[in-house]
């Protein structure tokens, strides 16, 4: 029996003082803001274990239940135009407002395996599983995710021992199904509630506040499920000096957690949580590991490969869904592609001079087209750049990722370094259409002293206007940018002091000690130019494995440089 408690109490307060500037030209009263949000997580979990050993089979049967319970609570008050802004409470102010606000979840599991060994040649393991969640309606609660796997340890089969350069070989597959229930609310079976809507009552339309929903509720959620098989195998080889570990993955999702865009024409303004279409993802995993030593010298050296192929094979009957953070039209899903890949105008250079000018297609979106301005692609070929232009222009689901680990020992000195990257994947690097836009009134990256001029002074980065006529700004490949890196992420040497170095000055007390100095995140290449080109997926109409607006960068803080100094000790 395991039983754990996780209590979180974050006091937050914030003060805006009525002599701040304010960038809008206004004028603004002082505003006291404070909050205390708690969280509470309790876990349970419960496992009984029978082991049995007969003949040459082995077997571990084990059953189990766990129980997640999680509750939030928040108080907000807030008070403005204070008396005295000396006394920062909201009982000074002028104005309170207050905001309580609670929400819970909870999930259930009960789970049975067993493993088999003959031999310890052949290997079988069976799982069931059945969890219940507090996120769906009573109808749809329960969710049953069984699994079977097997493996064939050959290397000890009488017919492999001439080949004696195999010390280990297994064979192994699997099939398995797991589940997903994660869907961002908590209760998005039931209609959710807003008090802030005003409505226009009796003959003189006096206006009201009152009660309207604004989430479309959807009783008939359930469980995303996915079922994967995998085959692979494991080597030791030439002594022990080589492993190797490769595996083929295939995995189908069905029932798609998704938030979907309603037409406002519905009278809903938010998307909607629904179970929508199927989704493959397929590839290999290979992993590469070799051991060596000369003397008093031992080293490693270890690399992995993964890849990855994603495939939208069902929307539920839906041609396409397109949509963006923010309300934007950056992403599109459709049928027979990649999720949520990026959707925009193609460009080709910039206009240099009228003569180029003269020759501009007709453009939907431009008002006006100048020297310096982008030259959109017609894609189509018919003529025109407007909409049915719009084509995929990069994808945010990398189509590999790797790593590298090294290691090495001499005496008493180790050192390991851990490489990592990710190739073929794009970002939509929002934040430049801020700092690069050149239409309005914010602030400019460097990058804008080498917009265009005149006439050859730059093909790739447009002309400053006032209103951005030609539309220079849409959405475009020139947004979206290879995000393909290599990362020296960790290093870190360690020296070693024995027992023996240790002993005239512990007198035993002290068994070993080793001291390390570490760094992490040292060089980053990519040809990516925000600040990191790891781009944690987007939140919009994220609700579990799958985001339709992935691979948006709003301008996120720089990923830092750490070092450590540091020492462990032994007693």
């Amino acid at each position: 029996i395991q039983a754990g408690v996780q209590y979180t109490v974050r006091d937050g307060s914030f003060f805006q003082s009525a002599t701040d500037i304010d960038y809008g030209g206004g004028t603004r009263n002082s505003l006291l803001v404070q909050e205390r949000p708690i969280e509470l997580t309790t876990t349970v979990s419960n496992t009984l274990t029978y082991n049995k050993s007969f003949g040459k089979s082995d077997l571990t049967a084990l059953i189990g239940e766990e129980e997640t319970n999680f509750s939030y609570s928040k108080f907000r008050i807030q008070g403005g135009d204070l008396l005295n802004e000396d006394v920062r409470l909201a009982s000074v102010a002028n104005t309170v407002s207050a905001v309580n606000e609670a929400d819970q979840w909870a999930l259930r599991g009960f789970l049975g395996r067993i493993n088999y060994t003959y031999n310890e040649k052949y290997l079988l393991t069976i799982n069931i599983r059945k969890d219940e969640t507090s996120r769906f309606s009573k109808a749809h609660r329960s969710g049953v995710f069984p699994s079977l796997s097997a493996g064939w340890r050959i290397g000890s089969e009488s017919f492999m021992k001439s080949a004696r350069f195999i010390q280990d070989l297994k064979i192994r597959a699997s099939i398995g199904e797991s589940g997903n229930q994660f869907t961002g609310s908590n209760f998005a079976y039931l209609s959710n509630l807003q008090t802030t809507i005003y409505y226009p009552i009796g003959a003189g339309q006096v206006v009201m506040r009152g009660l309207a929903p604004v989430i479309f509720a959807n009783p008939n959620l359930k469980w995303e499920t996915s079922v994967q098989s995998d085959i692979g195998l494991d080597a030791t080889l030439f002594n022990g000096k080589v492993d190797v570990t490769a595996d083929y993955y295939f995995k189908r999702t069905k029932d798609v957690l998704l938030s979907y865009p309603l037409s406002y024409s519905s009278g809903y303004f938010l998307p909607s949580d629904v179970n929508l279409g199927t989704i493959e993802n397929s590839g290999i995993e290979l992993a590469l590991n070799y051991r060596g030593e000369a003397g008093s010298f031992r080293y490693t050296i270890g690399g992995n490969i993964t890849t990855v192929s994603n495939k939208v094979i069902s929307l539920g009957g839906i041609t396409e869904i397109i949509g963006g953070i923010g309300g934007g039209q950056t992403n599109r899903t459709t049928v027979g592609e990649s999720l949520g890949y990026f959707y925009g105008y193609k460009t080709d250079g910039l206009y240099q001079n009228a003569g180029d000018v003269a020759k501009a297609l007709p453009d939907a979106s431009s008002s006006g087209t100048a020297p310096g301005d982008i030259r959109f692609v017609d894609v189509n070929g018919d003529g025109k750049i407007d909409a049915s232009d719009r084509t995929i222009i990069g994808s945010p689901i990398p189509k590999f990722y790797y790593g590298i680990n090294l290691t090495a020992n001499y005496m008493k000195f180790d050192l390991s370094i851990f490489l990592q990257g990710v190739g073929k994947v794009s970002v939509y690097n929002a934040a430049r259409g801020t700092l690069e836009g050149m239409n309005g009134g914010n602030n400019g990256s460097a990058r804008v002293l080498n917009r265009w001029t005149g006439e050859g002074s730059s093909n790739n980065i447009p002309r400053a206007t006032s209103s951005d006529p030609n539309g220079n700004n849409r959405f475009s490949d020139r947004w979206v940018e290879n995000a393909a890196y290599f990362r020296v992420k960790n290093i870190q040497l360690g020296y070693t002091i024995s027992s023996d170095g240790l002993k005239r000055v512990t007198h035993d007390f002290i068994s070993s000690a080793r001291f390390y100095f570490g760094v992490s995140n040292l060089i980053t290449a990519t040809k990516y130019l925000g600040y990191n080109p790891e781009v944690t997926r987007g939140s919009s109409f994220q609700k579990g494995e799958f985001a339709l607006a992935n691979g948006q960068d709003s301008g996120g803080s720089p990923l830092p440089v750490i070092m450590q100094l540091g020492w462990q000790i032994n007693f």
